[in-house]
């Protein structure tokens, strides 16, 4: 069996990018210094939130989803100031808020709207009639002082001539009438009757008379006292209408307010009353519960219209919750700006990372990089994208990684960034990470983990699996192991019945089950009981990446054929018997890789993948060296059969017209011996 057709060649693993590419880039650039001038790599997201800020209509709030460090954050306030600059001269729809008394009901206030910018005036010319009601009220003739309170009220009728404005000034001014002894000196005190300031003042709780553009709030805390507002108390629990204070909810009318939909998602009397605000067009403040004074304070404040565009940041499992469980959310949040994790790797893509690069050079004032630091960074972004033709826009990343050899440029002393800087960033920081990953190289080494890496054995395969703790993901072998004999349990998965198998991985066994079925049973019942097991692994394995390495070792334990131990595999299969794609296999082959290395590099070692995953090589220096070298190997495959072909170098075989296989291939050995299982399960069961 020649398994040399399915070993990959240089030209399917060979990566990196070269200075000259860099610089040729930058040639074609009419000004590379030149500042980004928009988001990089998020076009449908940005088409989405700049729709959804330009739709007025009810319910066309904005939910953005997206990894962290895609730019969300950034993308939203340059798209919010950029509208807000192109709009400075519209205060058409801001407006000044104030909370009046209500002579009639006080434990009702009510609230006056006016033009940006009129609120305080009117609060000021409010405070100047008082003032000089005190003065100029001297003495006793009543009807004298009734003309004169007319004649100034009429005077703010004129100034502010809002019907519900002048509604509140006639009954001002019928309570002047009736109150006018609070202004004389020989007034009595009574305890039922505020003093002139607090009975005729003006509370202002939104004043936009600064504003020259749509108010942008970015809201960190939003709980209902910090959304809406609250009453604070003035005493005995009790409060005041010049005591009610605004929320960002309201303070935001005419304009945006962010969130973060983790934040509000665990206070749901802020987030129903959110809700019920955003569907009614109105907000109410209500008065929240104090230690000191347990019981509200009675008043109830006439609810505020508004006209907010909210803008909600989350990741996508709680927008998914938010869509599946909530029946008002639909209806709320009808936009949806998704932010993708990676943008094509092509000319545009490369350039923008390149003025990405020199912009926060720059902002930050880093060392200049060099085209091979350039070259380096980008070969991160692509490796991070984990596909040739992707380049990762989560450009917190690029940033940290610029950053980190800007500083070691800086202590070696040097006048700009190459990229052994770039590419010591890197080391140094999985150095930091790369505690476990020792911990389980010496437990290999030393024996105490059995991983056999050559020779053959039945039943035995090395699979391969990534450990990601968030922060540093990386590959290592694993022992995965098959036992099988005649019965009807079918495959048990040690994994399940040990409570470490999440739902995914389970898939993949009954997958297996189907490919079996599939595979050889045609004309007869498949009777085997099979156990399947993770050797000296105590955590949750979930995915369906080691679904291929299962079969392997299941196929090789019932045909009782050896496989190859110096070669590793990864790789999803189907019922059909396809290789799918997996994630993470730049990482899991540099993983078995760094093993055989450490144990010693015989030029026979290597490692199976799918032959879907060859755009996804993203491989370090060092194994693209030992693949050039004929020190290490990689193989792909489509199929299960070219699998074992590589790891038992016997021929797979091929079906004959009546459903059988070649006796000395691997599928006849497999097919023998299903059919002897069946024939023992069925004299067993007959005696």
């Amino acid at each position: 069996m020649n398994i040399r057709a399915y070993e990959l060649n240089s030209a399917d693993t060979e990566f990196g990018i070269t200075d000259g590419e860099i610089a040729a880039l930058e040639a074609e650039m009419e000004n590379p210094q030149e500042p980004l001038p928009g988001i990089i790599g998020q076009e449908r997201a940005v088409r989405a939130l700049d729709f959804g800020i330009r739709m007025r209509s009810k319910g066309y709030n904005i939910y953005v989803t997206g990894l962290p460090g895609t730019g969300k954050r950034t993308a939203i306030t340059k798209i919010l100031h950029s509208r807000a600059e192109a709009h400075q001269a519209d205060r058409g729809g801001l407006r000044d808020v104030a909370y009046v008394n209500n002579f009639r009901k006080p434990e009702c206030p009510l609230v006056l709207y006016f033009e940006a910018g009129k609120g305080r005036a009117f609060q000021e010319a409010l405070g100047c009639l008082v003032d000089n009601l005190r003065k100029e009220l001297t003495g006793l003739d009543e009807n004298g002082i009734r003309a004169a309170i007319g004649k100034k009220v009429e005077t703010l009728r004129g100034d502010f001539p809002d019907p519900k404005t002048g509604e509140y000034l006639r009954s001002l001014e019928e309570d002047l009438a009736l109150h006018f002894r609070l202004f004389t000196e020989d007034c009595p005190e009574d305890p039922l009757v505020e003093p002139p300031a607090f009975r005729y003042g003006v509370n202002l709780i939104v004043d936009n008379s600064p504003a020259r553009t749509p108010p942008v709030i970015f809201e960190n805390w939003p709980d209902y006292a910090s959304l809406f507002g609250n009453q604070e108390p003035a005493g005995e629990g009790r409060s005041h209408f010049m005591l009610i204070r605004a929320g960002s909810l309201i303070r935001a009318s005419g304009g945006f307010l962010v969130l973060r939909a983790e934040d509000i998602v665990n206070e749901e009397d802020a987030w129903n009353s959110l809700k019920r605000a955003l569907e009614a067009g109105y907000a109410e403040i209500h008065a929240l519960p104090n230690p000191f004074y347990p019981v509200p304070s009675g008043l109830k404040p006439e609810a505020i219209l508004i006209d907010t565009k909210v803008i909600m940041v989350g990741n996508e499992n709680t927008y998914d919750a938010f869509y599946n469980t909530d029946e008002d959310f639909p209806k709320l949040f009808k936009v949806h700006a998704e932010f993708d994790c990676v943008m094509e790797r092509d000319t545009k893509g490369a350039r923008e990372y390149i003025r990405f690069i020199r912009t926060l050079c720059a902002d930050e004032n880093l060392l200049p990089f060099e085209h091979s630091a350039t070259a380096a960074i980008m070969e991160y972004g692509i490796r991070t994208a984990e596909f040739r033709s992707k380049l990762i826009t989560r450009f917190s990343l690029i940033a940290d990684l610029a950053r980190e050899a800007a500083h070691w440029a800086l202590r070696d002393s040097k006048t700009s960034v190459t990229r052994h800087e770039v590419e010591r960033a890197i080391e140094e920081r999985r150095f930091l990470y790369n505690l476990p990953e020792c911990k389980i190289d010496e437990q290999i080494l030393c024996g105490e983990l059995i991983m056999p890496l050559k020779g053959k054995a039945a039943g035995r395969v090395n699979g391969l699996g990534i450990i990601d703790r968030g922060y540093y993901a990386f590959g290592r072998p694993l022992v995965i192991t098959a036992r099988t004999s005649a019965g009807q349990d079918g495959i048990i998965n040690i994994e399940r019945e040990a409570g470490l198998s999440g739902g995914i991985h389970d898939k993949g066994l009954l997958i297996i089950e189907g490919y079996l079925r599939t595979m050889y049973a045609g004309n007869f019942p498949v009777s085997i009981r099979a156990s399947i097991c993770f050797e000296q692994s105590y955590i949750e394995v979930d995915g369906d990446s080691a679904s291929a390495a299962e079969i392997y070792a299941l196929l090789s334990s019932i045909g009782g054929i050896p496989l190859r131990q110096d070669i590793a595999v990864t790789g999803s299969v189907n019922q059909m018997g396809e290789i799918q794609p997996v994630g993470g296999v730049s990482e899991k082959i540099e993983g078995f890789y760094e093993i055989c290395r450490k144990t010693g590099l015989n030029g026979n070692q290597g490692v199976i993948i799918p032959r879907l995953n060859i755009p996804s090589l993203v491989l370090c220096a060092a194994v693209q060296k030992a693949l050039r070298e004929n020190l290490f190997h990689l193989y792909a495959v489509s199929t299960v059969d070219q699998g074992m072909e590589i790891l038992t170098s016997l021929h797979a075989g091929k079906k004959n017209t009546k459903g059988a296989f070649p006796p000395s291939s691997v599928n006849g050995k497999v097919q023998r011996r299903l059919k002897e299982m069946a024939l023992l399960v069925k004299d067993f069961g007959g005696n």
